[in-house]
């Protein structure tokens, strides 16, 4: 699958026809249709321009901090985890065992970023069910008043180091990286928009030059050859330097989703509205 090139590649083609013929105005006032088209393809060329300065910011600071709060809850999880391994085969528990054994940093780094969400809430429910943690407010009341819910638990921090702090990392290592993940994809979303408005308005650009701009060119091809001789050749050097539309093309910012072979996070739905393209009439 063929990537998208680079678009200031085409807007500098496109610019170069529009400066040929911005010069020549009084070529162009001659028809007054082929101002008008000169007028439609000036006014796609700006708002193309502005459209990629936003499509050309940077994200790779904000999918690099996706990635490390992403390790960081790996970290977390995997902390607790082997804790909670040590206890189910310390106390021969074999359905906790069973339910913990396949979970290893290696599983982790090569789930989805849900799936690790899920695993890492798992982990955090079990260690709060087994430590005796209170996770409700409701709950922390009862522990508040029951002496011995309190030497349970440190009964078993004692016995196998699980402290109340290690809970509380994986909680909030993972509203983080869920934070992260979510404006990372929304971003990327943006991206997507961005790119697919740009395609639509070069293409429209591309036809307006093919089916319009040249022909009224033409049409003074002896009247003023110098005028029609630099255009064409202008003409002839974009042409060469196309690159045939695919249906499905990859963005060069979706390679920052690198940890997973496949992102399986939910889309976010942006609320950026999409400019109508101006329209030939």
């Amino acid at each position: 699958m063929e990537k998208i090139k680079d678009f200031n590649s085409k807007l500098e083609g496109n610019a170069v026809i529009i400066g040929i013929l911005s010069k020549n105005h009084e070529i162009l006032n001659k028809v007054s249709r082929f101002h008008d088209h000169y007028e439609v393809l000036t006014s796609n060329h700006e708002r193309l321009k502005g459209l990629n300065i936003l499509y050309s910011n940077d994200i790779t600071p904000m999918g690099n901090a996706r990635n490390e709060r992403r390790n960081v809850l790996i970290n977390k999880t995997t902390t607790v985890l082997r804790v909670l391994q040590a206890f189910a085969t310390d106390k021969k528990k074999k359905n906790l065992q069973d339910r913990l054994d396949h979970l290893t940093p290696e599983f982790f780094h090569d789930c989805s970023d849900m799936e690790l969400i899920k695993m890492s809430k798992k982990i955090w429910l079990i260690a709060n069910e087994y430590g005796g943690y209170a996770t409700t407010f409701v709950n922390k009341i009862k522990a508040a008043l029951n002496p011995e819910y309190s030497k349970a638990n440190f009964k078993f921090e004692k016995k196998y180091g699980l402290l109340p702090e290690m809970i509380v990392e994986v909680e909030e290592a993972t509203i983080s990286f869920i934070d992260s993940m979510m404006q990372f994809q929304k971003t990327l979303k943006e991206k997507e928009l961005l790119a697919e408005e740009m395609k639509m308005i070069f293409k429209q650009s591309k036809k307006l030059l093919t089916n319009k701009i040249d022909k009224f060119a033409l049409l003074f091809e002896n009247k003023n050859p110098k005028f029609y001789k630099e255009y064409s050749l202008a003409r002839e050097k974009q042409s060469k330097k196309q690159i045939p539309e695919i249906i499905e093309q990859e963005t060069e910012f979706q390679n920052l989703n690198t940890i997973e072979p496949e992102v399986k996070t939910p889309v976010i739905k942006s609320k950026r509205k999409v400019l109508p393209i101006v329209e030939e009439e």
